[in-house]
């Protein structure tokens, strides 16, 4: 859902495309490099003409080599073709080296060979940056017939084990579409294949190709496939539900990769009515595409790539190639071509006026200088209790009861290690030696500083004063390799501008060393609170919830900070111990109670008791915190033994600040922005397989993203009026109604709607 912003840079790359269309020369890398990584098969679908063995393919290393060039040049995208691409046995080796070089990859495959062994290579390669396409040709019946027995059931296998390994592996959802050929067997079940594709199958959507001719040519093995005359009606039929699906019911969880308009065009494709593209056609300028071979190939006007060679990567670099006179006189067909053509894949409608291009840059230039000199009439506005979380890390080294973390990612980052994870467990200094000597694995799962900079810059600049910024979400985030340098940075910028209220660090205390507490003691006069997510006093109460008969080493942990805090008595530091009440630690609750005040009191720390809603007050609190669960059955469960605990505790078994039966609008759309490590700005820490994603860190400013966007004002308004179309995950949430989740009331909601002018 992130909108795409355009920048003086944009518009540089669309005039250099437009420049060198006109001069013919090539200015600029193209947008993508494609590369057949085989033109082999391990099936023989009917309608395919593509694959093919073809002497010498590319190695290991010269395809190696041509993504080392793409990305030196400074080419967007790498894009993986086939063939059937797992038939070569060094494709995760290809694909991983892709991905580490900060490619985004969507691979095309059958599906059928991918086996237990494979998928476990793939979910090793992060899943935002791998994508599939799977090639399924709709029911069982239908798809065995064009690509062979058994087939169906192989792909779906094949897609299955892809999840299961992601699963496995501990990462959200990888993106898996599914490719399906239109024709005349499969015809009238299509419909019913979307909503099993979403509903049984579980992948985010699918894309609905044509049978390939050339000119009116119908080849004879693909006749009895062609949709013929007397069906074209039932044609019409399913491209207008399938239009109509992807208008109104496509959601962020599932829709269709096709784009409406494509669609629609497929009826005058099946009735021959179809012309040359409706824009300038940019083959041979948007993209640089390789054969199995090594030899470079594009359209020869005639649908025909394979006569449209001009040259070899085995004889000519990329560029070499991309400037070569063998180019240029390919590309004056495509400027005088008059072949129909469907695909849109050439299009780039953005170079495609230089006007528009400079009225774009004139509009751009407009609006930087308005922003950088004249004050906005309506500024953002002021949530005192708004918390921004950051997801320092999302691996756990504890497994607790109720922790929805995978514990896969935890071992990801073990599993190189020469020395047990158990010395640190005994020393917490000794994660520093880990670090040190690369025994630990911080290659994905923690978030960046330079991501962290940009977010205390932005909001520094803007004026912004968040209520609280938490420094943790779903994993642990003293895991984090620079967690001395990420707090250091948080309370000295804070310092100099505030840009906060509260600093929150929550943790379970393993890695807590005494660096870390002499740093919070020091900066005692920047406001922060450390939640120890204890769950219970003593050995047994805390092996019970956690699982690991580690509480002396905990408690020395903690008992450092009450040193320290005792010594230097910060003024705005303050220490929370969370109780998560769940099946494990509900027999544990009076002895936490008791406990912990006795034994804060030998510090000579008072200590105060809360519910319901996290304390913030000033001072040092014991915090009974209830679950979450979108499950009905179990959220009546877990209410009732909140009840229950809460009763033991001589505390209100009631929320007393609101009425849980009374309905409350959302406040994740103005209240509660998530970054996960790796930039993706979210709604709220509930969405934890960024399915509602409005924009990235890593590109664009957290204001500009979360204040001045104009798709994120129309979800708000969509939120107040509870309509939730492309908003699938809240369409459920029972979020709003737990005493976990900030609170958002009318007058709040009005006043942003007035500021924002409705």
């Amino acid at each position: 859902m992130a909108l795409p912003s355009r920048t003086f840079s944009d518009y540089a790359e669309d005039g250099s495309f437009w420049l060198s269309r006109a001069l013919n020369r090539s200015l600029g890398p193209p947008d993508w490099v494609s590369v057949n990584l085989t033109l082999k098969c391990n099936l023989s679908c009917s309608f395919c003409k593509t694959c093919y063995p073809v002497r010498q393919e590319l190695t290991t290393r010269e395809v190696k080599d041509i993504i080392d060039q793409v990305h030196l040049w400074g080419v967007k995208r790498f894009n993986p073709l086939g063939g059937e691409p797992f038939v070569r046995r060094d494709l995760e080796e290809i694909l991983a080296y892709a991905c580490e070089k900060d490619f985004y990859i969507t691979l095309t495959t059958n599906g059928t060979l991918i086996t237990a062994e494979r998928a476990a290579r793939i979910a090793r390669i992060p899943y935002n940056r791998l994508h599939f396409n799977v090639s399924i040709d709709g029911p069982r019946a239908h798809n065995d017939r064009v690509r062979g027995q058994g087939n169906f059931d192989r792909a779906v296998q094949g897609v299955r084990l892809l999840r299961q390994a992601d699963e496995a592996a501990g990462s959200p959802l990888r993106k898996v579409c599914i490719n399906t050929l239109i024709n005349n067997h499969n015809l009238q079940d299509l419909p019913a294949f979307l909503f099993w594709c979403r509903d049984e199958l579980g992948v985010q959507g699918v894309q609905f190709l044509n049978l390939f001719r050339h000119n009116n040519r119908i080849d004879p093995d693909i006749a009895d496939q062609w949709i013929p005359d007397s069906r074209i009606g039932e044609l019409d039929e399913l491209v207008d539900f399938l239009v109509g699906f992807a208008q109104h019911e496509a959601d962020t969880g599932f829709g269709l990769v096709n784009d409406p308009g494509d669609l629609l065009n497929m009826k005058k494709y099946y009735r021959g009515e179809m012309r040359p593209l409706d824009g300038k056609c940019w083959s041979g300028w948007k993209e640089l595409y390789i054969n199995a071979d090594g030899s470079a190939i594009m359209c020869d006007g005639k649908l025909d790539f394979l006569n449209g060679s001009f040259g070899n990567v085995r004889e000519r670099t990329l560029r070499e190639l991309w400037g070569s006179q063998d180019l240029a006189l390919l590309r004056r067909h495509v400027k005088s071509c008059t072949t129909p053509c469907i695909q849109d894949c050439y299009l780039r409608r953005r170079s495609d006026s230089a006007v528009k291009i400079a009225r774009g840059v004139a509009k751009l230039a407009y609006h930087e200088l308005k922003r950088k000199y004249v004050r906005r009439a309506a500024e953002p506005p002021r949530f005192p209790d708004a918390e921004l979380t950051l997801e320092l890390s999302d691996a756990c080294d504890l497994k607790c009861t109720y922790c929805k973390t995978p514990p896969e990612r935890f071992a990801a980052v073990v599993k190189d290690s020469r020395v047990d994870f158990a010395e640190v467990r005994r020393d917490p200094f000794q994660f520093y030696e880990l670090r040190n000597k690369g025994y630990l694995n911080f290659n994905r799962g923690f978030m960046s500083m330079d991501i962290m900079r940009r977010v205390i810059s932005d909001l520094q600049a803007s004026g912004t004063a968040m209520g609280r910024i938490r420094l943790g979400w779903q994993g642990e985030p003293l895991l984090h390799p620079q967690t001395e340098e990420i707090l250091r940075l948080f309370f000295e910028e804070n310092r100099r501008r505030r840009f906060t209220h509260d600093i929150e660090v929550p943790t379970n205390a393993t890695l807590l060393n005494h660096s870390l507490c002499r740093l919070a003691t020091e900066y005692g006069d920047v406001p922060q609170t450390w939640y120890f997510n204890v769950d219970g006093f003593g050995k047994d109460a805390y092996a019970a919830v956690k699982g690991q008969p580690i509480w002396d080493r905990v408690l020395d942990n903690i008992n450092f900070m009450l040193k320290m805090v005792q010594e230097r008595r910060p003024p705005r530091l303050r220490m929370v111990f969370q109780f998560m009440v769940c099946e494990a630690s509900e027999p544990h609750a009076a002895e936490f109670r008791r406990g912990w005040t006795e034994h804060l009191a030998t510090y000579g720390i008072d200590v105060g008791l809360a519910a319901w809603r996290q304390p913030s007050g000033p001072g040092h609190w014991l915090f009974v915190k209830r679950e979450d669960s979108d499950d009905n059955p179990r959220l009546r469960e877990i209410r009732d033994r909140y009840a229950r605990v809460l009763a033991t505790l001589g505390l209100p078994t009631s929320d007393p600040a609101a009425d849980e039966t009374a309905h409350r609008t959302c406040s994740a759309y103005w209240k509660t922005p998530t970054i996960s490590w790796d930039g993706k700005v979210l709604l709220c820490t509930v969405d934890t397989t960024h399915q509602v994603k409005v924009g990235e860190a890593t590109v664009d400013d957290l204001g500009r993203i979360w204040w001045d966007n104009p798709r994120l004002h129309d979800i708000r308004k969509q939120a107040v009026r509870e309509d939730f179309f492309k908003l699938n995950r809240c369409r459920e949430c029972k979020a709003p109604y737990s005493p976990n989740r900030v609170p958002i009331e009318k007058p709040e909601i009005d006043g942003y709607f007035e500021r924002s002018g409705g």
